[in-house]
């Protein structure tokens, strides 16, 4: 067995800065190139990371026998294309979130994945967090679930490139006209929240009524789902504006006697039961979470290379496959139906796994516990 797994960055914009501090921080993993179709882009994660090499040209990363896995941090709507690609190399892969926009795209990469011998792993971070595995510990049927998620007009990628580098508060378009599939929208950032809704509720998802500004699909919307066990959860999004208290993550959890809330996973207080939350003692773009003893916690993102080298080099259980990485893009397809019919919409989960013998994988029907 190899002691070393040689990956390739693939997308050199803002989120792989993030990922390539992890790789170098992982004994495991060994970067050896970088790609982007912005040749200065790849050369500077190049030069940060000490890679072999830069290119441009994907099917140099992908043909190269010294690579062999993919971290794809690109533009998320060309992250189905390359996963599929990069499968049929021969090459593991680690997809940024959305790791599909469509369930036709998932279908596709899980095919792949099923007739090939490489791993494929997600990137909802969010089911990592200590906060998360903290709260599912202590509540494990939730009657209410309520996460919201807002971008300040000022921080949305989307408003820059309509309105400039210089884009202010009073820059915004409610009906940005790539909608809910655009950067920073609705299942771009409030994708985690559809993962983390259906993890945290366990159980599967039979409806859905969403609503979007004007009456079509906008990413500033609300969202609905009603699940097989009778509880009831609610994403909203909004990305035109935040209202200067609740930050831009923020979940509550109730279920009856007990309840708990989290904010941005920072912090993780309960209500109605002894059990101990976090304390929001944080160290801002480090991903560290402490609690009050000063223990270190991390909030999911910075375990994920580690996560996927041990997986490339050892096996075992995947900590999010293919299947279980899709249910969000399900539950977004039937919220942008619901959106543009105005009316609620049936869901049955298996439309979102593709499997050989046509059964559920277990990834999905264990809510993403098969980990355990």
């Amino acid at each position: 067995m190899a002691d070393k797994l040689n990956v390739a960055i693939v997308g050199c914009g803002g989120i792989s800065r993030y990922h390539l501090a992890n790789i170098l921080k992982t004994p495991a993993m060994q970067l050896t190139a970088t790609m982007d179709v912005i040749e200065s882009a790849a050369r500077e994660r190049a030069e940060e990371g000490g890679a072999g090499y830069h290119t441009t040209d994907l099917g140099r990363v992908l043909s190269d026998p010294g690579v062999d896995a993919v971290i794809i941090c690109s533009t998320h709507s060309t992250h189905a294309e390359i996963s599929l690609e990069s499968v049929a190399a021969g090459k593991h892969v680690f997809c940024e979130k959305p790791p599909m926009m469509t369930v036709a795209e998932a279908h596709a990469i899980q095919k792949s994945v099923s007739e090939s011998d490489v791993q494929y792993m997600g990137a909802w971070w969010f089911k990592h967090s200590p906060v998360t595995i903290r709260l599912r510990d202590v509540i494990e049927k939730p009657y209410f679930i309520l996460f919201t998620v807002r971008i300040p007009p000022e921080q949305n990628r989307r408003n820059k490139v309509m309105f400039g580098p210089d884009a202010g508060p009073g820059a915004h378009r409610v009906d940005d006209p790539e909608g809910p599939y655009g950067a920073d929208g609705v299942f771009d950032n409030g994708g985690y929240a559809l993962y983390w809704i259906w993890h945290v509720m366990r159980s599967q998802p039979v409806e859905i009524y969403a609503m979007g500004y004007g009456g079509k699909p906008t990413s500033t919307s609300t969202i609905v789902i009603r699940f097989e066990n009778g509880g009831v959860a609610n994403s909203v999004f909004s990305d035109v504006g935040s209202g200067g208290i609740v930050p831009k993550y923020y979940g509550e959890v109730l279920a009856g006697s007990v309840s708990a809330a989290t904010n941005r996973f920072r912090s993780l207080v309960f209500e109605g039961t002894d059990a101990e939350g976090f304390e929001e003692i944080y160290s801002e773009g480090t991903g560290i979470l402490n609690d009050a003893s000063g223990k270190p916690y991390r909030a999911g993102f910075d375990e994920e290379m580690e996560m996927f080298a041990k997986l490339c080099l050892e096996g075992g259980p995947n900590p999010m496959d293919v299947w279980e990485a899709s249910v969000p893009t399900l539950i977004f397809e039937k919220a942008v139906q619901s959106m543009r019919e105005r009316r609620p919409v049936a869901v049955d989960i298996r439309e979102a796994c593709w499997t050989p013998d046509g059964k559920l994988p277990k990834s999905v029907a264990t809510f993403g516990d098969c980990v355990k």
